[in-house]
């Protein structure tokens, strides 16, 4: 009977499209591409356009469109969102009927934007050639008290210790260096909330830029009002084809990756950087994991991320369902691999993983000596989480794939110490390590019981430890079958943009190909790119710093449409 109904589903699979997978995979990676419409802008009428197609975009992790008319939405940004790109969100939800209020987090906490702007800085002094600094964000938002696990490493590992917080301690004034620390955290939360105490006219929150289920919890009881994350506060996220990349094309595609899972029995996962692994899963997981794998924009393609929570609602996003999802663990097998994260680029890193837990660390430079030194901090192996059946922190936690192909890797957040725009990019998953728990059994609120153990024992209350796959090919097999495999990402491209189905609904917004098209894909030295890959992989920022150049000048190689190439001067 299994078989029969095996055979079934892939027929099913079939008819929406997705067995295309079936057939053999694409031989050769995409090669580098950026979008060379990407324009700076000179007034604001050139923003609105833009501007207009976002505060009507359902879809991802800032869908402003679902705040309809008449309502009162509440927009928190960061020290250094644009002007002229909020003026123009501003005045397109005007447009729209919908009352806007702009709160910058420097208002909330009482500085000017000028004090904000020099305590960022002073707090955020690296770019992402030190993509090691990731960890310093671990150290100081993942324990109740960081100076507990700063001291620990200050003590076993100098040298580390003062490659993370040195330039800060020396030199800079502490009082800057926490209000630094502070913007996009529990204080500017807390001030949000009182905010709404007295706004409660307020139907709509948008705020920080990822982290969607941790940041409505920070703004309790004020959860149900927050909509989404706000990325559109600078023009290289805002005036491009992703914020008019059409809302129910990008639903049907997140439908047609999840829409497998609860039929399958393995999965398998490789990306040429390295990264090779495998689990199982038996049925009711299955289901358990197609049950909360929904996350606009952000799809948890790992069951442990799908559980130990309320799964948002694909109906009624985004709203919580009202069944929990219990947590489980997999064995998963295999190594995890690649040369960037959330903060930037590092030497290549393997991460391999037995059973699902991490038992060892290779490579990676200062990033991998920091991480080989937390496998060893006090108790992190042995104790138990609430709501786990099995010891330890280091388990392969989180796996988000972005589903949009028009998002692309802004060439400005490097200098920044951000890497976090990629992770948008249809068919790019970043993989992230270490427990969390989104919700306890008995309402979609934080853990009092998780967040107390973590406190107790000073361990870590969150995942984080993040690597980026941007070209993955990720399989899985339909259970009760010997070989009938579909192919969900294919060489960093989602299967089903290619459906016939979803390119019979972009023909009405379009040339299919135009609509559905990938705007980006990653310059890989050695797989996608000219040059040796173990060579960029002792050095990575070399090559991506030389990319990001290219571009702001007009000149790289690989923009897409083709442009004339410059050879001087900057790009107009």
């Amino acid at each position: 009977m299994k078989t029969k109904v095996s055979a079934a589903v892939v027929v099913y699979f079939g008819l929406v499209c997705i067995s295309i997978a079936l057939g053999a995979e694409k031989s050769k990676y995409p090669p580098p591409r950026f979008p060379s419409y990407v324009r700076p802008p000179k007034s604001l009428d050139d923003v609105l356009p833009f501007a207009r197609a976002a505060v009507r975009q359902t879809g991802g992790r800032t869908p402003l469109g679902l705040v309809e008319k008449g309502m009162t939405v509440a927009i928190f940004t960061e020290p250094t969102a644009e002007d002229m790109i909020m003026e123009a969100i501003k005045r397109a939800y005007e447009e729209r009927g919908v009352k806007v209020q702009i709160v910058p987090e420097h208002q909330l906490l009482g500085v000017s934007k000028e004090e904000a702007l020099k305590a960022v800085k002073a707090s955020s002094w690296f770019t992402s050639e030190q993509g090691y600094m990731e960890v310093r964000a671990w150290l100081l938002q993942r324990f109740s008290d960081p100076e507990v696990p700063k001291k620990w490493l200050k003590e076993h590992r100098p040298d580390l210790y003062k490659a993370v917080f040195q330039r800060e301690e020396e030199g800079v004034s502490q009082e800057l260096v926490d209000l630094g620390r502070k913007f996009g955290g529990r204080s500017v939360g807390d001030a949000i909330v009182k905010y709404l105490d007295q706004h409660k006219e307020v139907n709509a929150v948008f705020w920080r830029r990822g982290g969607r289920t941790v940041t409505r919890k920070a703004i309790e009881p004020y959860g149900n009002k927050y909509f989404g994350n706000f990325i559109f506060d600078n023009r290289y996220e805002l005036m491009n084809k992703a914020a008019t990349f059409p809302g129910d094309i990008w639903r049907l595609v997140e439908e047609r990756v999840i829409e497998p899972l609860s039929w399958v029995d393995r999965v398998e996962v490789k990306d040429p950087e390295g990264t090779n692994f495998s689990f199982e899963v038996d049925e009711k997981q299955a289901q358990s994991w197609a049950e909360g794998a929904y996350q606009q924009g952000h799809l948890f393609m790992f069951p442990h991320q799908a559980t130990g929570r309320f799964p948002y609602s694909s109906v009624d996003y985004p709203a919580f369902t009202k069944k929990y999802n219990p947590r489980y663990l997999v064995k998963v097998n295999g190594v995890f691999a690649g040369t960037s994260n959330h903060t930037g680029s590092y030497p290549r890193i393997e991460v391999h993983v037995k059973d699902g837990y991490v038992k060892e660390v290779e490579g990676g430079g200062i990033y991998g000596e920091l991480w080989r030194e937390f496998l060893k901090y006090p108790k992190i192996n042995e104790l138990t989480y609430p709501y786990h059946d099995q010891p330890g922190y280091w388990w392969i936690y989180e796996a988000g794939m972005g589903t949009n192909p028009k998002f692309f890797k802004r060439p400005d957040e490097n200098m920044e110490g951000h890497n976090q725009s990629e992770r948008n990019n249809a068919g790019v998953i970043h993989w992230g390590f270490g427990l969390r728990l989104d919700h306890g059994p008995d309402k979609p609120v934080e853990s009092k019981e998780w967040m107390d153990f973590a406190k107790q024992h000073a361990l870590p209350n969150d995942h984080w430890w993040h690597i980026h796959n941007t070209l993955p090919t990720y399989r899985v097999r339909v259970r009760g079958t010997k070989n009938s495999w579909l192919t969900l990402i294919d060489k960093g491209e989602i299967v089903a943009l290619k459906s016939p189905e979803i390119r019979a609904l972009a023909s009405r917004y379009g040339n299919p190909d135009e609509v559905l098209s990938d705007d980006w894909s990653p310059y890989l030295p050695g797989i996608n790119a000219p040059g040796n890959y173990p060579d960029y992989a002792k050095d990575p920022w070399k090559t991506v710093a030389s990319v990001m150049k290219k571009i702001e000048s007009g000149t790289y190689e690989y923009f897409y449409p083709a442009v004339k190439q410059k050879t001087a001067g900057s790009r107009q």
